[in-house]
């Protein structure tokens, strides 16, 4: 094999792995923040899980993606384990798409393909329309790269030593594990598959031997989910585990299989007298039989990842981010996944402060004056990093929704930030009352506990399971009732600054009470509104 097919190899396989990312990315342009909303809501049945992921992983082209967003909602605790064992098996399958698309051989027409995907995405007038001809162009570079790999390998057909080394991918450990290898490095077991066909349309491996090294991709393709883990939570981590189980599973049946039935001779028997088709058969049937071989025990197989990685995660309020892992590189919607995740948890200090300020405004307590500033810092820091993590995030390719998205949560990200500084406002207050010993009427307490009420229901609804409209609705009657409330209450106050009821020192701290809680109603007012 000379040189110069060596480096048609190479240009076959980088034509072949632009096509098939161009087409990932233009499919999932189109499908935008839809796949992300499906994922996470239609996921109660655990049969439908596994239609979704399918689903899902055929329009994206990878199941690598899937399964790391899989591994985001977990950790973001959006979704349980058990519901993610479900969309992992539909993964399999739908992943198994791209070889059939290799299969159908059409190469001979693969450059129109390309030039009509060419045509769309630089010409047409709708992002949707341009987004799908970057599919169909990517589409046309596949067909284009296999067909480069398949003529650069032609003269291995000659080569007893190339013939040889694929010979003894028979024995099932060595190809399952230069199959791993290959898609660890690769990082993509659709591109892996795609090579094998090459090599296969050229007669130079058999069925007999591709099989164990395609059971070897699906183990080697794991390895996205498992390092979109690391460092995440401890159900992410087992999220990620099941992955590699449930494929190491499936792989020793096949193998244990294979000794007592022709399994290779009936793919063949059934299949069209093309090698590509062959070894794409082999691989869907094998993801659809492990699925459905491996369905009864679903549980057992979430419960054993509980085993293996025991223990629970220790909440700890410290400078860190939880949910966003920024040395990973994520598509948009995964980011603003991961993004919405580290908002919730930054609402959740804001809403603790926010009880613990009014617990210490009536009953002061040195302790949880002290925590709410430390929970300050928290809120601080995680304002500036989500909002670095979102401009950061605006580079990636996204549709005009998922942008919209990231500006809302980056406003809501700053809105937060400025009610922990209200909140710190009624903790400072609190204090003051309590070293200089200032009293309160008990109309004034009253009054506040009238607001507070109020705010409380306003902090559940941002989280709560109201529609958009709904909440938008409630959160302006209720914010307009706040400000109502406090206009009132201020000319309350005057009234007994008048009459002398109440104390000129104590009515001053009330009124930066009142000014502070007015600041926070309209801020998580604000929050709710633009929360998706």
């Amino acid at each position: 094999m000379s040189i110069n097919y060596f480096f048609r190899l190479l240009g076959g396989l980088a034509i072949f792995l632009y096509g098939m990312n161009e087409m990932s990315d233009g499919l999932e342009l189109v499908a935008g923040d839809k796949l992300r909303i499906v994922i996470e809501k239609m996921t109660s049945n655990f049969f439908e899980s596994i239609l979704v992921g399918a689903l899902v992983t055929a329009v994206i082209q990878s199941s690598s993606a899937t399964t790391v967003m899989v591994v985001g909602f977990v950790n973001a605790n959006m979704m349980t384990i058990y519901q993610a064992v479900g969309i992992i098996m539909g993964a399999n399958i739908g992943t198994t798409i791209t070889g059939q698309l290799v299969a159908l051989n059409v190469s001979e027409i693969a450059p129109i393909i390309a030039f009509i995907g060419f045509i769309m995405a630089q010409f047409s007038k709708k992002k949707k329309r341009r987004y799908f001809g970057k599919a169909i162009l990517g589409l046309g570079f596949l067909f284009m790269g296999m067909e480069f790999m398949s003529s650069a390998m032609e003269p291995l057909r000659s080569s007893p030593t190339f013939v040889d080394l694929m010979i003894k991918f028979r024995n099932p450990i060595l190809g399952v594990i230069v199959g791993s290898c290959v898609t660890a490095i690769l990082q993509s077991s659709s591109a892996s598959l795609g090579i094998l066909q090459a090599i296969a349309n050229q007669g130079i491996i058999q069925l007999s031997s591709s099989m164990y090294i395609i059971l070897g991709f699906n183990i080697g393709t794991c390895i996205t989910s498992v390092l979109s883990s690391i460092g995440s939570s401890k159900n992410a981590q087992r999220t990620a585990l099941v992955h590699v189980l449930f494929n190491i599973i499936g792989t020793v049946i096949f193998i244990v299989l294979s000794m007592f039935l022709p399994i290779g001779e009936i793919i063949l028997k059934y299949s069209r007298d093309y090698p590509a088709a062959q070894i794409a058969n082999f691989h869907t049937v094998f993801n659809i039989a492990t699925t459905v071989i491996l369905i009864p025990f679903a549980k057992k197989l979430a419960d054993l990842s509980f085993t293996l990685i025991s223990g629970v995660d220790k909440e700890q309020e410290e400078k860190s981010l939880v949910y966003i892992n920024k040395s990973m590189v994520k598509d948009a919607p995964a980011a603003f996944t991961d993004v919405r995740a580290e908002i919730n948890r930054m609402l959740d200090f804001v809403r603790e402060n926010y009880d613990e300020s009014i617990e210490i405004f009536k009953n002061y307590d040195e302790d949880k004056y002290d925590s709410i500033f430390k929970r300050e810092e928290v809120i601080n820091y995680l304002n500036k990093e989500i909002t670095r993590f979102i401009i950061d995030s605006l580079e990636l390719p996204m549709n005009a929704n998922t942008s919209s998205n990231f500006a809302s949560y980056l406003r809501i990200s700053r809105d937060l930030e400025r009610i922990g500084d209200h909140i710190k406002n009624i903790a400072e207050v609190a204090k003051l009352r309590d070293d200089q010993r200032l009293t309160f009427t008990d109309t004034s307490l009253e009054e506040l506990s009238e607001l507070h009420s109020t705010l409380e229901k306003m902090f559940d609804t941002v989280r709560g399971d109201l529609g958009i409209d709904n909440r938008k609705s409630f959160m302006r009657e209720s914010n307009e009732k706040v400000q109502k409330e406090i206009s009132k209450f201020r000319n309350n106050h005057m009234v007994r600054m008048r009459e002398k009821v109440c104390d000129p020192e104590s009515g001053l701290l009330y009124e930066k009470t009142l000014t502070a809680i007015e600041r926070i109603s309209s801020y998580v007012s604000n929050a709710a509104k633009l929360a998706v």
